[in-house]
């Protein structure tokens, strides 16, 4: 397996400029990662998962026979082109220009939305914000079971969040089959502690159907001194009469008044 590992690690490497910048970019010293590279170690969990998120695959499919792993980064089209590297100067410079406010929502929320798979049904999923590197960043764990049945998968997704035009702009992609890719506009208030946000998302059913949706949605920020576990097992499909919802959930996700010529988000009447 430490084999396997340190094949794929020098695969993933090639596909960045430089060991030295995947050292940075990692915060890992160069030292260190050239011993990965050699099959002389392995890295600790939580340096495995800064790796995985790094590049875009899960921890698991790090320690993949290496002949099937390389398949599954060309399928993802991980690219080391020029192009690429452009596109990279010009994210960094949206970063660059991020609003410092956006780092009030580091923490955990609940977020709520009607559910693009399951029709008349109220998702809460869970969403994990840290500052990694001055960029906001999260985790969203999705369980995509009714509530009190225990869900085969949890979906998991990553992505970044920056906040220009007084909106919180929120880009994620699920990390499985690495197929699909959401959009959450976010409008903060002015208040000290942000506790509860509205917007939409833009994004496609995990069905059959793909079919591309948008829905109002909400953050709220989990109850303190609970844990990740806790609020995981908590979250699901949920009808929307649910005493398991908030009573003041439905009027700020429901979807019906909208328009008449364009989805609007912050009409909530």
């Amino acid at each position: 397996m430490i084999r396997d590992f340190s094949l794929n690690m020098r695969l993933l490497c090639s596909y960045r400029p430089s060991i030295t910048l995947v050292a940075s970019d990692l915060g890992i010293h160069r030292s260190q990662l050239n011993r990965y590279l050699a099959g002389e170690a392995t890295p600790r969990a939580p340096v495995l998962r800064r790796i995985g998120d790094y590049f875009g695959v899960e921890v698991h499919e790090m320690m993949m026979p290496h002949e099937e792993f390389a398949e599954i980064v060309s399928l993802r089209g991980i690219a080391n082109d020029s192009s690429t590297r452009d596109l990279r100067k010009h994210l960094d410079r949206v970063i660059r220009l991020s609003d410092p406010r956006v780092r009030k929502l580091e923490g955990t929320f609940f977020e709520y939305y009607f559910s693009m798979s399951t029709p008349g049904m109220v998702l809460r999923s869970l969403i994990g914000f840290r500052i990694q590197d001055d960029l906001l960043t999260y985790r969203r764990l999705e369980r995509i079971a009714p509530t009190g049945e225990i869900s085969k998968r949890v979906f998991r997704y990553i992505g970044a969040a920056v906040m220009t035009g007084d909106r919180v702009f929120m880009h994620d992609y699920e990390t499985g089959a690495g197929i699909e890719l959401t959009q959450t506009i976010l409008s903060p208030d002015y208040s000290h502690r942000w506790n509860r946000l509205h917007g939409i998302k833009l994004g496609v059913a995990a069905n059959s159907k793909h079919q591309a949706c948008a829905v109002r949605l909400l953050l709220e920020r989990t109850p303190n001194r609970t844990s990740i576990s806790a609020n995981l097992r908590s979250c699901g499909l949920f009808p929307p009469d649910s005493p398991n919802l908030p009573p003041d959930i439905l009027p700020m996700i429901e979807n019906s008044t909208s328009g008449p010529y364009l989805f609007n988000a912050w009409n909530r009447t």
